[in-house]
């Protein structure tokens, strides 16, 4: 079960896109650990599910058009297990990202 690797990858693609830190292409799949492909599909991808995401050609770089928020909780009995913080869109947990080149 891959629900964790996604979780955090999408945590930390969020992260990049919201502070505007992505980069080019070639460097946003740097910092993913990823293909510059694997970027394009993944980028498609969320902005399938309806995810705001436009590139600024002259700061080369990702960003949200609109403010996005994203929030999961993992809470078992009274212990929280995974909190991840950034926004509210909605967000199919069967749909896997697609990093792995997977589509």
């Amino acid at each position: 079960m891959n629900l964790f690797s996604d979780l955090f990858l999408l945590e930390r693609v969020d992260h990049l896109i919201r502070t505007r830190a992505t980069g080019k292409p070639t460097q946003f799949a740097s910092r993913l650990e990823t293909c510059e492909r694997n970027v394009y599909r993944l980028i498609g991808r969320l902005r399938d599910m309806g995810f705001p995401i436009e590139y600024d050609k002259q700061s080369d770089t990702y960003f949200y058009k609109e403010p996005v928020r994203l929030r999961f909780d993992i809470v078992v009995g009274d212990e929280k297990l995974l909190l991840i913080r950034g926004g509210e869109k909605n967000f199919n947990f069967n749909d896997r990202l697609p990093i792995d080149g997977s589509v």
